[in-house]
């Protein structure tokens, strides 16, 4: 028996008032609690307890062990209270990782109504385009694009497929020219993401299908970036529609060749454990049906 399990079980003698109390309240049996007070006082090398057949009561030495060990006790049990509560309750900060080009997305509509109800969450937002370590960075749910971002020991949801668009604003089309095929995108500027953009482009249309190797003018590492460079008309790029649906409806960005299109990414949430607190499951099972509604 360790050291602290032997000293719950003395602290329990001395609050019940009897060893046979405590054998009910700890469910065992009262020789295993009067062999566990031995041993404890063989390990001290001190009596702890007057024992009577009747009644027991503390000796000095017990009454100084008590002063100590009761305290332990309290911590530990609110320790294990304080853990319960995070894991059966919707409360605490839950800590997500999210690229950085997505602050328009579903995926924030979906934060926004679970903070609108549960009063008691708080959330600690990443916005980062690489893949953040999530245990390093003890993040709670993370939302990837793309299968290169997964790794072997995530649980990986696919709650979305994200469709892409070459865009350009409509100033930088003005002073160069609409192209009409996908080879007359060799002759524009490409603005280059890492995470988003495959080396190689692949088109599909009622046309048949074509491939493209851009030669990229400028690289960049954030999402975010290659679209503040792109409505600043420096080039064309590659955007997820749903986060420029607003400047595509306004005609500030031009959707390029929108007859051809390019494959679907995935967009995963993902987490660490399948044994989850209460507020992460809470707030997965709500972004998951968030997203499934967006489909219908």
């Amino acid at each position: 028996m360790n050291d602290f399990k032997a000293m719950s079980v003395f602290v329990t003698v001395i609050e019940q008032g009897s060893m046979q109390a405590a054998a009910e309240k700890l469910a065992m049996t009262p020789s295993a609690i009067t062999q566990s007070i031995q041993k404890l006082e063989q390990q001290l090398k001190i009596k702890l307890l007057n024992r009577t057949t009747r009644k027991i009561s503390l000796t000095e030495a017990g009454e100084a062990f008590y002063q100590h060990a009761s305290q332990m006790h309290k911590s530990a049990e609110n320790a294990m209270k304080s853990v319960e509560l995070l894991r059966s309750s919707p409360i605490g900060t839950l800590r997500i990782s999210c690229p950085s080009g997505l602050t328009r997305s579903p995926f924030i509509q979906a934060l926004k109504l679970i903070l609108e109800e549960h009063a008691d969450f708080n959330m600690d937002l990443s916005f980062k385009d690489e893949a953040v370590d999530l245990i390093e960075e003890r993040i709670d749910i993370a939302l990837r694009i793309g299968t290169r971002s997964l790794e072997d020991n995530m649980i990986a949801r696919h709650i979305y497929d994200v469709k892409l668009a070459i865009v350009a604003h409509k100033d930088y089309l003005k002073k160069h020219f609409l192209p009409q095929t996908p080879d007359e995108l060799y002759q524009l500027d490409w603005i280059y993401f890492a995470s988003l953009d495959p080396d190689y482009l692949q088109f599909s249309s009622p046309l048949g299908k074509a491939h493209i190797k851009p030669n990229y003018r400028i690289k960049t590492n954030t999402l975010l970036a290659s679209r503040d460079l792109t409505l600043q008309g420096l080039g064309i790029s590659i955007q997820p529609i749903l986060e420029i649906e607003k400047e595509l409806a306004d005609g500030t960005l031009v959707q390029l060749l929108p007859e051809w299109e390019l494959p679907k990414n995935p967009m995963y949430l993902v987490t660490l454990q399948r044994v989850q607190s209460e507020k992460v499951r809470i707030a997965v099972e709500a972004i998951v049906d968030y997203f499934e509604r967006l489909k219908s």
